[in-house]
């Protein structure tokens, strides 16, 4: 979707003189601009008064009065984006300089999630078809889902628990949509 609004909005930001936005969506801030590039979308959508999966749908005149506005925002976006920037790499450098054993809790608990994943969605059930026996049922997905979100919310922190939950309701609602 993203790739989709990128290819609508650059144009239109180089049509109304929006140089920043321009820039951010021209890629010029590498792969680690990819957050910045959904705040200016988002920021867009904002000012256009709808979400982002529908400003495809707007009139041209619209769609360039949102980019005309949101680029007055554009400073203070690239600016909050640069000190959450900066402290992700204060954090990085701090969990280094602790040593192995202070952060070495995220490590464990991410390697022996996704062992655990892999055996249960991988391995059992094949040990399953080779034996006849019934190791899955042993293997409760719910307390697995349970003990990831936990994970999840401690190491990368609630925001990232609730956009994987509002990406799963998207995608159920696009399952039962399809039928």
């Amino acid at each position: 979707m993203s790739a989709a609004l990128i290819s609508i909005l650059a144009p239109i930001a180089a049509k109304v003189g929006a140089d920043l936005i321009g820039k951010v969506l021209g890629g010029r801030f590498g792969e680690i601009g990819g957050d910045l590039v959904e705040a200016v979308i988002g920021e867009v959508a904002e000012r256009a008064g709808v979400a982002p999966e529908k400003l495809p749908d707007l009139p041209g005149e619209q769609l360039e009065n949102a980019v005309s506005q949101a680029e007055d925002f554009m400073p203070e976006l690239i600016e909050l984006w640069s000190k959450g920037l900066s402290g992700q790499f204060a954090l990085l450098q701090a969990e280094q300089k602790e040593g192995l054993w202070v952060s070495g809790w995220r490590w464990g608990w991410m390697y022996l999630l996704g062992l655990m994943w892999f055996v249960r969605l991988m391995i059992v059930p094949v040990a399953d078809a080779l034996t006849g026996a019934d190791i899955a049922s042993g293997m409760d997905l719910g307390v697995m889902m349970t003990l990831t979100t936990w994970f999840i919310s401690l190491y990368m922190g609630g925001h990232t628990v609730k956009a994987l939950g509002t990406t799963a309701i998207d995608a159920v609602k696009a399952m039962r949509g399809a039928k």
